[in-house]
C-alpha cells in the first residue's frame, strides 16, 4: 500500500531537475552569449535584459561586434532595458554600427540613459517631442557626459541615413553638446530638412547668442519646419542681429499665422530697434498681437515707459494683457507689479503663462519671490516650490526647508523634491 507515495516522490524528484534545466539561470544566460548559435546568443540578450542586473552590461558589451545583425540589436535594446552608465562605451561603438536602425537605436538608448527619460513611441517621435519639452538642454547639471558620447554623435551629423543625422542633432541638444556648435551649424546645409530642423532646434539648445546669428539665412529655408524651427532658435537665444530680417518678415506676412509666429520671435528676442513697432501693436485690437508687443517692450525694459505702462495696466480689460503688462513692468524696475504673476500662478487660463514669465525673469526676482512662500494659498506656495527649485540657486534651499513641514502635503512633498534638485544641482559632477 505504500507503494504509490513512493512512486509519486520518485517522480517529483526526477521531474525537479528538468523543471530547472528548462529556465536557464543568470549565469548560464551569461555562458549562452557565447554559444556558437545566433538565435542561443539573442535569446540570452533577451533573457539578460529581462534580469535588471548591472552584472550584465559587460557580457552584453562583449557583443558589440556579433556577426550577427539581430544579436546586435537585442544587445542594444537589452543596454537600453538595463538604462546603467557603464553601457555608455558600448552604446558610442554601436554608433558606428554597420547597421541604420543599430546606429539610430544606439541614440536613443543614450539619451534614455543620460536624460533619465523612459521611450514612448518611435524613435524620431520620442526625440523630437522630448527636444521640444524645454528651451534648453534637458540633463540635469550634476550629471556628466562622457565627452566620447558627443564625439560620436557629433561623426553621426555626417551619416549616410538622413534619420540618423536627424536623431544625432536632436540628441547632441538633449545632452547638452556644446562643444559641437560647429558640426550642428555645417549640418545647415544637409539636404533633409528634418535634419536641418533637427540641427537649428539643438543649435538653439546649447548654443551661445553669437551662434545664433548663423540660423539667420535659414529665415529664407524652402522648408516651413525648418524655418519654425529657426523662429524658436532664434528666440531662445535671443539673436538681436536677426530683427531687421524678421521684421520684414513680419511686414510681409501681418494678417497671416506665419507673421504671428515671426511677431513672437521678435517679442522675445527684445530688439531695441522694433519698438517703434511694439508701440504701433500696443494699440492693435488684436489681443494677441497686443500682448506680444507689451512683453517685447518689457524685454526692452526703457523705464521711460513706466508711467504710461502703469495707466495701461490699470485700463487694460483682457487679463492676458494684463498679465503681460504686470510682466513688462517688473522688468522695467517695478517689482510690486510681480505679485499680479505670483498670485496667477494657480489659474488655469495664466498658470503657465505667469510660470514662463518668472522662469524668464530667473534668479534676480528671487529675493522677491520668497516672501510668497507665505502666501495662504497653498496652490502658489506649491508653484514657487517647483519654480525656486528650476532656478538652481543653492541659497534658495534654507528658505524652501521649512515647507519640507507645511500642512498641505503637496506643497511639502514638492518643497522636498526642489530642495533635492538644488542639491543635486550644486553638488559636484558625477
Amino acid at each position: 500500500m505504500m507503494r504509490r507515495p513512493l512512486l509519486g516522490l520518485a517522480a517529483l524528484l526526477l521531474a525537479a531537475p528538468l523543471s530547472a534545466a528548462s529556465k536557464p539561470s543568470f549565469d548560464d544566460q551569461v555562458a549562452n552569449l557565447k554559444s556558437p548559435n545566433a538565435k542561443t546568443r539573442q535569446e540570452a540578450a533577451a533573457a539578460l535584459a529581462k534580469s535588471r542586473r548591472r552584472e550584465a552590461v559587460t557580457p552584453l558589451a562583449a557583443l558589440v561586434r556579433d556577426p550577427e545583425y539581430k544579436v546586435r540589436m537585442e544587445v542594444v535594446r537589452a543596454l537600453r532595458e538595463l538604462r546603467d552608465p557603464s553601457a555608455v562605451p558600448a552604446l558610442v561603438t554601436f554608433l558606428g554600427d554597420g547597421e541604420a536602425d543599430i546606429r539610430q537605436e544606439s541614440i536613443a538608448t543614450l539619451v534614455e540613459i543620460y536624460a533619465d527619460k523612459e521611450r514612448t513611441g518611435t524613435i524620431g517621435r520620442f526625440l523630437q517631442i522630448f527636444s521640444d519639452e524645454a528651451d534648453r538642454t534637458s540633463i540635469p547639471p550634476y550629471v556628466k557626459v562622457e565627452a566620447s558620447v558627443y564625439e560620436g554623435l557629433a561623426k553621426c551629423l555626417r551619416d549616410e541615413n538622413g534619420d540618423v543625422r536627424e536623431s544625432a542633432a536632436l540628441a547632441l541638444g538633449i545632452l547638452g553638446g556644446g562643444g559641437q556648435t560647429r558640426e550642428l551649424v555645417a549640418t545647415f546645409q544637409d539636404p533633409v530638412p528634418a535634419v536641418r530642423a533637427a540641427a537649428a532646434t539643438a543649435l538653439g539648445k546649447v548654443g551661445a547668442q553669437e551662434d545664433g546669428r548663423a540660423l539667420i539665412p535659414l529665415l529664407s529655408d524652402e522648408s516651413i519646419e525648418v524655418r519654425n524651427r529657426v523662429l524658436q532658435a532664434l528666440s531662445v537665444l535671443r539673436v538681436t542681429e536677426a530683427g531687421p530680417p524678421l521684421r520684414e518678415l513680419y511686414e510681409q506676412n501681418r494678417r497671416r499665422e506665419w507673421g504671428l509666429r515671426v511677431l513672437e520671435t521678435l517679442s522675445r528676442i527684445g530688439d531695441p530697434a522694433q519698438a517703434e513697432l511694439f508701440l504701433q501693436l500696443v494699440q492693435d485690437p488684436d489681443p494677441e498681437r497686443k500682448r506680444l508687443a507689451v512683453e517685447g517692450l518689457g524685454r526692452i525694459s526703457d523705464s521711460s515707459r513706466l508711467p504710461a505702462f502703469k495707466k495701461d495696466y490699470q485700463r487694460e480689460r483682457s487679463d492676458e494683457v494684463k498679465l503681460a503688462y504686470a510682466f513688462a513692468i517688473t522688468r522695467m524696475g517695478d517689482r510690486a507689479f510681480l505679485d499680479s504673476i505670483v498670485l496667477s500662478l494657480p489659474s488655469r487660463t495664466l498658470g503657465t503663462r505667469s510660470r514662463g514669465y518668472i522662469l524668464e525673469m530667473g534668479r534676480p526676482i528671487l529675493s522677491d519671490l520668497y516672501p510668497y512662500l507665505n502666501d495662504p494659498d497653498a496652490e502658489v506656495r506649491a508653484a514657487l516650490c517647483d519654480l525656486i527649485g528650476l532656478m538652481g540657486d543653492a541659497e534658495a534651499i534654507t528658505r524652501l526647508q521649512p515647507l519640507v513641514g507645511d500642512p498641505s502635503a503637496s506643497v511639502a512633498d514638492r518643497a522636498n523634491r526642489a530642495v533635492e534638485r538644488l542639491r543635486r544641482g550644486n553638488a559636484p559632477a558625477q
